[in-house]
């Protein structure tokens, strides 16, 4: 096989009869969430498929957009699906403490006080 017809042998039939008319419904910077957004989708039994993840794996220091397609009578919905399953937050989540950190920094603090009190005394 020569080099310059690598793409001669690269299967192009994983995409959807419809992939020509695909619709786009969301745009991601990372491939983790364009991968879990389409699941997503495939789990509520809207098809989809994603774009451009190769080129974002292969030059992950450029910025590229990956881009998710769906069916254009199913974009609405998957927009919905989509839009219901972020998360929106004012600000970080407050965190439950229970204590135990300020006493184990505290025991630490005590405890490099006592060492260095003893080295002190028998310096005497």
């Amino acid at each position: 096989m020569k080099s310059d017809d690598i793409l001669d042998h690269y299967a192009f039939n994983d995409l959807p009869d419809w992939a020509g008319e695909g619709e786009v419904v969301a745009k991601f910077y990372s491939n983790l969430e364009a991968e879990v957004a389409a699941a997503r989708l495939r789990a509520e039994g809207i098809h989809c498929f994603l774009a451009n993840t190769i080129s974002q794996s292969v030059t992950p220091h450029l910025p590229g957009i990956i881009r998710l397609h769906t069916h254009p009578s199913d974009a609405d919905l998957a927009r919905d699906i989509l839009q219901e399953a972020s998360i929106e937050t004012d600000g970080p989540l407050p965190r439950k403490n229970s204590g135990t950190g300020a006493i184990l920094g505290l025991a630490i603090i005590i405890g490099l006080l006592l060492a260095w009190l003893l080295v002190k005394s028998l310096e005497l």
